[in-house]
Order: C-alpha cells, then structure tokens, then sequence
C-alpha cells in the first residue's frame, strides 16, 4: 500500500507476475482457511492497494483502474454472496491507481443510518448512503485523498466530525453536516493512516499523523498542535498503529517507514521510547495481546517477507517466521482478530505474492495458507458478518477482486 506508492513517485517501473485468476470460489486453500466467494471485481490492472470496508452486510471495495478509464469505482457488494449491491463509479479523467482510498462506515449524524465515506482523486471526500449508494454530500479537498476518513468527536463542537489527511499533507475537519471547521497544512506528503484517539490521556481526543518526512504531529481537538516531532531520518513514514504498551496513562504510537524502522512514540510528548529495525518496507497494523501474556504485542512485517512479533513496551522481538520465500515488493501487515469463534486471537497475514497465512500469535507457528496467484499490496479487514462469533477475512487483490475467507481452527 504505502509502499506501492512510494515507488512509484519515484518513478520506478515495476514488473509484476502473470495475473491468473483461480475461479470464483477459491483459489489454493488448506487446513480450514477457504474462500466463501471472490468478486467479479476484477480488473486489468495488478495495482489495487486500499483496504475493503465492512458494514451492515456490505463491503464497500476501493476499486482502481488503468488511467483514463471508466474502471474506477467504490463497489458495495452483499458480504453473504459477494453480489453487487451498487456502484459508483468516477469520471475516467479522474480514474487511476489512487482514484478512491479505504472507505469508512459511520452513523455520522446519529439518525440510525449508515454512511460510507471514500477520499478520492476528484479531490473530495464523498459521503454516500450506504444503503442506496446517493451520495449526501461532497467535501472539498486541496488534493486526493490517499488514506481512510475518520469519523470521530475530535473537535469542540456537539456531535461527530469527518477527519480528512489528503495526500499532500492539508488536515480538514468538517462538521457531521459538512462545515469546515478547521484546516492544518502540514506541508508535506502523508502516506501513513491517521488516527483520532485520547493519545496523551487527558480525557479528550487528539489528531496523529506522520509526515513523509518523519515527524509526527498530534493536533488538539481545536487544531492547535500540541507536539510535532522527529519520530526517524530513516526514510518516510508509511505505515501507523496504537494501543496501550506500557505502565503510564498515555497510548503508544507504533510508526514503520521505508528504511526499516518500528519506532515507538510517547503519546503524552512525542518522545521516542523504542526504535529498532526489521528491513525495508517496514509495516504495521495489528497492535493487541495476541498470546495472553498482559502484555500487548505489535505485529510488523518487511520486505524479506517476515512477520515478527514486537513487544509493544520494549520492541524486543518475540518472535519471528519467514512467510513468503519469493522475492516480493513488499510485504503488507498482518490482522490480529478470532477467526474461529474460540474467543482467542489469530494473525492472519496477507502476502505480496497472493498468499494469506493464518499465524498463531503465541508463537508464529502456521495454522492455515490460502492463495491466489496475484498480489496484495493492503491488509485484510476483518468483520463477524454472519453473526456466528468467527470473523471472516475480506482480502483485495492487486486485480481489483474481493476474497472473502473464512477459518476453521483446528482442521
């Protein structure tokens, strides 16, 4: 995903392998981990890299296109069959790799009703009726947006706002009906996911992001900034997560970055508790007790096609497996969450060479591998649509297809 990017700002051309898809039911599934159904999505393309979002039975699909194409569209399919439920598709002047970013699903103003909201290269964020797919209304960007809208009560104002980061850095947050209430321009790329939380533990919520450049900015509600500092010089920051890794009240920030890095930031200040490095491409998204132990756990991987367990406290690796052994681009970061209902948490690990690979998170070992001879370049989203206690895993491929799987622990 932000590694996709990255290289191709710089202009580099990459070669990737014969896109074969291996039918609508499957692909190569073994020990419980199987395909309930992949989209007919699918196309001409091997670039599709923003995440799928769940919601009330629907999966709402970032689907991208070769430039100057009518391919592009945010698609809502039934999440039982993978049947398409509506779609909205982009003017072709404005259709490429990036055309809509990972979309969010909200009661934005409280009324009962679902909205999905999706950044895109018309240079807005559009909000849609998640039943129907009518967009309600359209927020105006000073460029595309590259990552997922929030919504959250960040700022003083009653009710819930839309947190939008587009790609060159302008923070925007607008009121539930649409007003802007305020702006930050941070003057620079941002690749990384923002993020709306209680970050320094003072009872009200703060605005992260991290800058192409490797600073770090945590914005108060009222867009005042109450630290902006270096979190690394060893390349842009690209991935993010956070959770509670130590004794003290404030929340850990975890960033990866190009270089290699996991650096592991102060909440409350900013300051770096932790840096080590894993390789190139460095990713993270999963950040949890995934082995029982009280203490939380971030989940990385690199390039080398590795995941590794990081003690969220101290970064002393835990634990470390080879998942993919093909030289690959990247390598996306795994999910943490119960895939068979048993109340305990897997890792499920999508690979840049087609492959997902359920982990134990207690020690790595492999429990299950499902794969499709096409890339992944984003994580998995995990959602319990069917109501049984198990989370089911919603993979995008490189193609522009949706795979739902589902685990069976223990087979």
């Amino acid at each position: 995903m932000r590694a996709t990017t990255f290289l191709a700002m710089l202009g580099i051309v990459l070669v990737l392998g014969t896109v074969v898809v291996l039918g609508f039911t499957g692909g190569l599934g073994s020990d419980g981990l199987d395909a309930t159904w992949t989209s007919d999505t699918g196309r001409d393309i091997s670039s599709n890299h923003h995440a799928v979002a769940v919601g009330d039975d629907r999966v709402y699909a970032p689907i991208s296109g070769a430039d100057r194409t009518g391919n592009c569209a945010l698609v809502a399919m039934n999440a039982t069959d993978g049947s398409s439920v509506w779609n909205d598709t982009l003017p072709a002047a404005n259709c490429t790799i990036h055309s809509v970013a990972d979309p969010t699903v909200a009661d934005l103003d409280g009324d009962g009703r679902l909205e999905v909201l999706a950044a895109t290269t018309e240079r807005e964020v559009a909000v849609f009726d998640a039943a129907s797919g009518d967009v309600r209304t359209r927020l105006g960007l000073s460029n595309y947006g590259y990552t997922k809208p929030l919504v959250a009560d960040l700022a003083p104002s009653p009710g819930r706002e839309i947190v939008a980061v587009d790609v060159t850095g302008t923070a925007f947050v607008f009121a539930s009906n649409g007003t802007e209430l305020w702006t930050a321009n941070l003057d620079g790329y941002v690749w990384a996911q923002p993020t709306v939380a209680d970050f320094d533990a003072d009872g009200s919520p703060e605005l992260l992001v991290g800058r192409r450049t490797g600073e770090a900015v945590l914005f108060a509600g009222d867009g005042s900034v109450e630290w902006d500092e270096t979190v690394t010089e060893n390349g842009s920051l690209t991935w993010g997560t956070h959770g509670q890794a130590d004794d003290d009240p404030a929340l850990e920030a975890v960033f990866t970055t190009v270089g290699g890095d996991v650096v592991a930031v102060d909440g409350g200040t900013g300051a770096v508790e932790w840096r080590t490095s894993v390789g190139e491409f460095a990713a993270v998204h999963a950040f949890g007790d995934g082995d029982g132990d009280g203490d939380a756990e971030a989940y990385v991987t690199a390039k080398d096609g590795t995941v590794r367990a990081l003690d969220a406290a101290t970064g002393r690796t835990e634990w470390t497996i080879e998942i993919v052994v093909d030289q690959v681009q990247m390598m996306p970061p795994p999910n943490l969450g119960d895939l068979d209902g048993d109340g305990s948490p897997e890792l499920l690990a999508a690979g840049n060479d087609g492959s997902v690979t359920v982990l134990d998170p207690a020690d790595g070992d492999v429990l299950s591998t499902y794969g499709r001879d096409v890339p992944i370049f984003t994580h998995a989203t995990l959602a319990d649509v069917d109501d049984d206690g198990a989370q089911e895993a919603f993979v995008i491929y490189a193609d522009g297809r949706v795979v739902r799987l589902e685990y069976e622990g223990g087979s």
